[in-house]
């Protein structure tokens, strides 16, 4: 049987309006969507990405405010740049950027982190596994190999 595909989410700590859906996020994601909350979309380095398709990740998923109510004017419009040129590094390299998904979340959207989460997590799916740059093994929960 095969196991769901590895998705890191990387969300901005603003971007959740609603609390139903901070809290979904927070404790209900899917087993196999991993959490990272950053400042904002504008502080997150390629670098973690990178670090995260290097781990194992199958999908990575940006989740920031609509570009023009950022907590921090244009920080994700700036990550949005930034990162634009660093899928298509990472699509030259062999991983797919279809692999990489912005979803911007304002006020009204509630319930929608769910939605687009569960749709790229289909995407993912039918992308199927990505070895490519898994150049990394990740340790098993409490520590060292054995």
């Amino acid at each position: 049987m095969d196991t769901a595909k590895k998705i890191v989410l990387f969300q901005c700590q603003w971007c959740l309006y609603a609390p139903e859906d901070q809290d979904w996020v927070d404790h209900h994601l899917p087993e196999n969507v991993h959490l990272t909350k950053v400042p904002c979309t504008g502080r997150l380095d390629p670098l973690f990405i990178l670090n995260a398709v290097q781990g194992g990740a199958d999908g990575v998923m940006i989740s920031g405010c609509v570009p023009e109510k950022c907590h921090f004017k244009e920080g994700n419009l700036s990550a949005r740049r930034q990162m634009d040129e660093f899928s298509d590094f990472l699509n030259y390299v062999g991983y797919d950027e279809d692999r990489i998904c912005f979803t911007w979340l304002d006020l009204q959207d509630r319930g929608r982190i769910q939605k687009d989460v569960a749709e790229f997590s289909k995407k993912v799916e039918a992308l199927g596994k990505s070895h490519s740059l898994n150049t990394r093994s990740v340790l098993p929960q409490g520590g060292a190999h054995d």
